[in-house]
């Protein structure tokens, strides 16, 4: 379904994504940033902890529109501290099991509730 784009007079990417997704599709479904509040409501705890849950409700959203991980067209996340990125890049790497999107990681002063470190939002398209 999808195309990815990693020509080599481009700089290789940074981590695993892909410089450039094309698709051809019929649907879209933009998700809005997701956060590591868990379905009680509760915070889900240290930073690892919210990133997988992030990851979890984009699952849960694309699996409501009968889509999976495979649909990921494009992943963007606010990381609050620089020092995550690392570890960003492992738990995104293992929840995604090596499907690649194309992929943007901003490292931003805050987020709408100060105990939340990370926000993930996602584009997924399917025929």
């Amino acid at each position: 379904m999808s195309k990815v784009h990693n020509p080599a007079n481009v700089a290789p990417p940074a981590s695993r994504y892909s410089q450039g997704v094309e698709v051809e599709a019929t649907r879209w479904l933009h998700i809005s940033g997701q956060v590591g509040v868990k379905p009680d409501g509760t915070l889900a705890g240290g930073t690892e902890a919210q990133m997988v849950e992030c990851w979890r409700r984009i699952f849960k959203l694309l699996d409501s529109a009968d889509m999976a991980r495979e649909n990921l067209v494009k992943v963007t996340a606010y990381l609050t501290n620089a020092n995550d990125i690392g570890l960003y890049r492992v738990v995104r790497d293992r929840m995604l099991d090596g499907f690649e999107t194309a992929s943007t990681l901003v490292i931003v002063a805050g987020l709408a509730d100060p105990n939340w470190t990370v926000e993930i939002e996602a584009i997924a398209a399917a025929p």
